[in-house]
């Protein structure tokens, strides 16, 4: 369980907040505070993995609170912000990613959006706890869960049109097969895998080749595929 601190000056704005987590599974709402202050001095006896930051606190700016976070020794380093606020300058924006922060949400908005966030939280969370060496597919396919799906494109036929290539391939694929068999680049194969991967709609095998170095291959999870042969299972 995925335990999450709201912080906002405004109570009622924090309750709304508390009530969107709470209906996201797999999340928590250990506490509200809305303040500085209350933030940093809950910190030890909550212990949350993430915070849901509001910049406009009646004692502090968010911002200088997301710096100290990230500059104590005291173990807040580890804990894991999403900013969420009506500050919409692109200063505000640069200095959250500057102090690490996960996501940048503007107010107002409703569950949806901040359920998406959350879900792509959960999920880097799920492939960096099962990472143990990294390689350049599984660092792009994190960072490609990071940014969740994309608000521009939210019924893609591309997409569907990798799951049901996997679904009836009678055999398991790399992104480059896929790319192939679809006209599409290996990048945007890839893209759609790993989306398709955090919501759970793909399996994923490592076969490791020649060289030593781990294929991820790809198969429909309700497709009765065989595992191929000097494959390992993988949850990334």
């Amino acid at each position: 369980m995925i335990r999450v601190l709201v912080v906002d000056d405004d109570f009622r704005v924090a309750a709304i907040h508390a009530a969107y987590v709470a209906r996201v599974p797999g999340f928590e709402v250990v506490g509200q505070v809305h303040s500085a202050h209350a933030l940093v001095g809950s910190l030890a006896k909550l212990t949350p993995d993430l915070v849901l930051l509001d910049l406009y606190l009646p004692d502090q700016h968010g911002l200088e609170v997301l710096k100290r976070l990230r500059q104590t020794s005291s173990g807040t380093s580890s804990i894991d912000v999403i900013v969420i606020t009506a500050a919409s300058d692109a200063a505000s924006v640069r200095a959250a990613m500057q102090y690490g922060a996960f996501h940048y949400l503007l107010k107002p908005f409703g569950f949806p959006a901040l359920q998406e966030r959350l879900l792509a939280y959960q999920a880097m969370r799920q492939q960096l706890g099962s990472l143990h060496q990294a390689d350049q597919t599984s660092v792009d396919r994190l960072y490609s869960t990071m940014s969740g799906p994309s608000r521009a494109e939210p019924k893609s036929h591309t997409l569907e049109a990798v799951e049901e290539l996997l679904a009836n391939a009678g055999t398991w694929l790399s992104a480059t097969d896929v790319a192939g068999r679809l006209g599409t680049s290996r990048a945007t194969a890839q893209r759609y895998l790993s989306r398709l991967e955090a919501a759970g709609k793909v399996a994923v095998a490592l076969r490791y080749g020649a060289t030593g170095r781990p294929e991820h291959l790809y198969s429909h999870p309700a497709a009765d595929v065989p595992r191929p042969g000097g494959s390992l299972p993988t949850s990334s």
